[in-house]
């Protein structure tokens, strides 16, 4: 009886009621995405306190910004707005999928982000856009694509990452961006990284985003990095790396025309040497 009071409570605090908005500036042959990762000790009290926590990290991003990710273990930080037991961890999916809803209805940007982790199993990804949840896959089956209107993403499991032969049908289905939430104890060094999916952006030619959550939680701490990788060619640097842990936000530019014209260049000379 006292449990059921107190998710009662909770409930109410888990119903967004700040008002967001945006006027969302297009431009053609770029997308933006910001990956929000907030750090695992903070706990956030209500709904409404993870959306204002959100949207003073997206402000500059605000106007941009086409695609918005988060890591695995953001809904569990909802946690802070009571007492909650591990196994009571799943109750608060549906909770945290609403503020998702809402904030991607009210700033019209898609969202991608696992569900709430419950330990038991792998939790589910979703992808939401105009405030519904249009998909819902789990991390157990092969990648699956999402539908943005002007370009397509794949998510993928970690075993897709190892493998440009099983990824080979998604680039030639016009997938410019492959997805992979990870959720990695162990700190890995940058070269280690380049065997993943930073290998399957020099060799497929497409965008590579990899989200971790970095921080301690419930006495574990957890050490992945975050990246977004790219061609070579189309990196400043020239080391196939976009961006490389920016820490709470990374925000980045997918110029998907540029990738277009360099995959073209490569058909076209492939066409060229093999005709016949």
């Amino acid at each position: 009886m006292f449990e059921n009071i107190l998710w009662k409570m909770v409930k109410k605090r888990l119903i967004p009621k700040r008002k967001i908005s945006r006027v969302h500036r297009s431009r053609k042959g770029v997308k933006r995405v910001v990956c929000v990762a907030f750090p695992l000790d903070q706990m956030f009290k209500s709904a409404d306190d993870f959306i204002d926590a959100l949207m003073e990290i997206l402000q500059e991003d605000l106007p941009f910004v086409d695609l918005l990710i988060f890591p695995r273990l953001t809904g569990n930080l909802l946690a802070g707005v009571s007492p909650i037991r591990i196994e009571n961890f799943e109750k608060l999916d549906p909770f945290y999928t609403d503020p998702l809803r809402y904030i991607s209805k009210g700033l019209d940007v898609p969202i991608v982000a696992p569900g709430v982790e419950t330990f038991r199993t792998s939790p589910d990804v979703l992808v939401i856009e105009n405030g519904e949840v249009l998909h819902r896959y789990t991390l157990r089956e092969r990648f699956a694509v999402a539908d943005f209107g002007e370009w397509y993403a794949a998510v993928l499991r970690k075993e897709d990452t190892l493998s440009s032969k099983a990824l080979r049908p998604l680039v030639e289905k016009n997938v410019f961006a492959f997805i992979h939430f990870d959720l990695e104890t162990e700190e890995n060094d940058w070269w280690k990284e380049k065997k993943g999916l930073w290998a399957r952006s020099q060799s497929l030619e497409v965008f590579g985003i990899k989200v971790s959550p970095r921080g301690t939680f419930l006495g574990k701490t957890y050490r992945g990095k975050s990246y977004v990788s790219a061609p070579i060619p189309l990196t400043p640097n020239l080391t196939g790396f976009l961006r490389q842990d920016c820490g709470v936000k990374m925000s980045v530019d997918l110029e998907l025309d540029l990738l277009k014209g360099k995959r073209h260049r490569i058909d076209t000379v492939k066409h060229i040497l093999f005709r016949g």
